[in-house]
């Protein structure tokens, strides 16, 4: 996974399952991480990388799409400020702006925090009833 500028290597997140890859042609070209209660005690998502010759086909879209396979209740996410594609994305995929913390990144740059209610794709989502079909 040369394309991953994060540092470290993913083995935590892969052998406690905390990883959802995206493959092309049995290449990984993307993958989501999350740390569970990582966030004020709620799931954070921390990573998502998207090889750059990869980006701009839905690859991320469909990675955040399917966190609902595995994560339920309030999930958190966060990105620079600076980072005006990501901050478009996150809000462009329903994400709610949360707040922001100064001072966690190099130069006292906002951290903007988002989150957003999850759903287990297993189940759906409690629709109001519809008193005419009574």
């Amino acid at each position: 996974m040369a394309f991953d500028s994060f540092p470290g290597d993913r083995i935590a997140e892969i052998v406690e399952r905390r990883m959802l890859v995206a493959e092309t042609n049995d290449v990984v070209v993307g993958y989501v991480a999350w740390q569970q209660g990582g966030c004020i005690g709620k799931d954070y998502v921390n990573k998502l990388v998207v090889d750059d010759a990869h980006r701009r086909r839905g690859i991320a879209q469909a990675l955040m799409g399917a966190l609902n396979t595995v994560l339920s209740g309030r999930v958190f996410i966060s990105i620079a400020a600076q980072n005006a594609p990501g901050v478009s994305f996150l809000r462009q995929a329903g994400w709610t702006p949360a707040g922001h913390v100064l001072g966690l990144l190099p130069f006292n740059e906002a951290e903007l925090f988002f989150h957003q209610d999850m759903w287990p794709a297993t189940s759906a989502v409690p629709k109001a009833t519809d008193e005419r079909s009574r």
